[in-house]
């Protein structure tokens, strides 16, 4: 019978992570059973000594430029990851929910190319770079769940690149809420009814718009009755409708349909976030 040896740290190349996170050992059947509970490979990834990395929220799991040595996948909070410009602007291009993969760049390039923070206190498992050739041979669920990780990635490029082919920014916003609740419920969550983990500005850099373009589409699509917005708490009530509603490419603004339910929305002016009803009595969140 051939004898797998476990995955042993490359020397002198720990992974360039914040230091203020906190490690602890697990192992690679912790990995799979997010992905594969029934794998048959999880005797032997047992075997095989993993990272768990606690990033408390705020703090970076790599920088932008650091050596490309190790994969991340998320295995509970949120992240965004960004890029900071010349003048300073901090261009956001993608965030990552639970049992998504991050710094994939790392198979092929030698830095990444990109910033990663947690925007809640969050875990991932770290992948070595120089561990990942032992660990696709000696666990083929893991060479597969590797496989499906980057055809992710592509996806959600693919996705992005969609919600900017929307001229209006409501429906770019449309778009968004739309992707995130099917990320939501991959993962396990309410797909209709979730808490943002990012900020106005933050959605707002990564839609391309400004933040105050963010404020007044919530208010909008709120206002057309698709869905209640208290502060950063969301809960899709016309999940057709807003879907509908995101198949406007070319759709200006300005040529929004009225309240599709007027009794969310006051009688006069524009109705802001905070003042429509909800009937399930939802509670406050945190600022969006």
């Amino acid at each position: 019978m051939e004898t797998i040896s476990p995955a042993i740290p490359c020397p002198n190349q720990a992974p360039q992570c914040a230091a203020a996170s906190i490690s602890t050992h697990e192992t690679m059947a912790r990995v799979l059973q997010m992905f594969e509970p029934d794998s048959a490979d999880q005797p032997v990834a047992a075997k095989f000594p993993v990272l768990l990395r606690r990033v408390h929220a705020g703090e970076s799991l790599v920088h932008e430029g650091a050596p490309a040595d190790a994969i991340f996948f998320v295995r509970l909070g949120t992240f965004k990851v960004f890029r900071i410009a010349e003048d300073g602007y901090e261009q956001v291009l993608a965030f990552a929910v639970r049992r998504e993969v991050l710094g994939f760049e790392a198979l092929c390039a030698a830095s990444y190319p990109a910033a990663m923070q947690a925007l809640e206190d969050s875990t991932v498992y770290v992948i070595p770079r120089c561990e990942i050739a032992q660990l696709s041979h000696a666990l083929p669920s893991f060479a597969l769940v590797l496989q499906r990780a980057g055809s992710l990635t592509l996806t959600h490029s693919r996705e992005l690149v969609d919600i900017l082919a929307a001229v209006a920014s409501d429906v770019r916003l449309a778009r968004f809420l739309i992707q995130l609740s099917k990320r939501m419920a991959a993962c396990g969550q309410s797909p209709r009814r979730f808490l943002l983990r990012m900020g106005r500005r933050e959605i707002a850099s990564l839609l391309g718009v400004a933040h105050e373009t963010v404020s007044r589409c919530f208010s909008a699509l709120a206002a057309m009755g698709f869905l209640y917005v208290n502060d950063r708490e969301i809960d899709i009530l016309d999940m057709n409708g807003l879907k509908a509603f995101s198949r406007s490419t070319r759709r200006q603004t300005d040529d929004a349909p009225g309240p599709r339910h007027p009794g969310l929305v006051r009688p006069t002016g524009r109705t802001p976030v905070r003042a429509l009803a909800h009937p399930s009595g939802l509670m406050p969140g945190g600022a969006i």
